[in-house]
């Protein structure tokens, strides 16, 4: 929650907000992360091609409803299983 907070404060503020760093370059969340609505990634070389190989085959809407979804998750049975459609477990 508190990613997609700081995407979406930067959003009306009109300030740009990336993420930097292991979890930038991570496949496992590429997905979650665009769901939450990060457009801004940066990380070492080794991992673009496979980061950028996911972003160009994903769709927002839908991971951004998926996103949405988790968000207000109650159980830790529905999170897990939303992570795992996200990629992200």
């Amino acid at each position: 929650q508190l990613i997609h907070t700081v995407i979406r404060a930067g959003r009306r503020a009109g300030i740009p907000v990336s993420m930097c760093g292991e979890m930038a370059g991570d496949v496992h969340y590429t997905r979650l992360l665009l769901g939450l609505g990060l457009t801004e990634f940066s990380m070492h070389p080794a991992s673009l091609l496979e980061v950028k190989h996911i972003v160009n085959e994903s769709h927002a809407g839908e991971l951004g409803d998926l996103a949405d979804r988790l968000l207000e998750t109650d159980t830790p049975e529905e999170t897990a299983q939303l992570l795992r459609r996200l990629g992200a477990i």
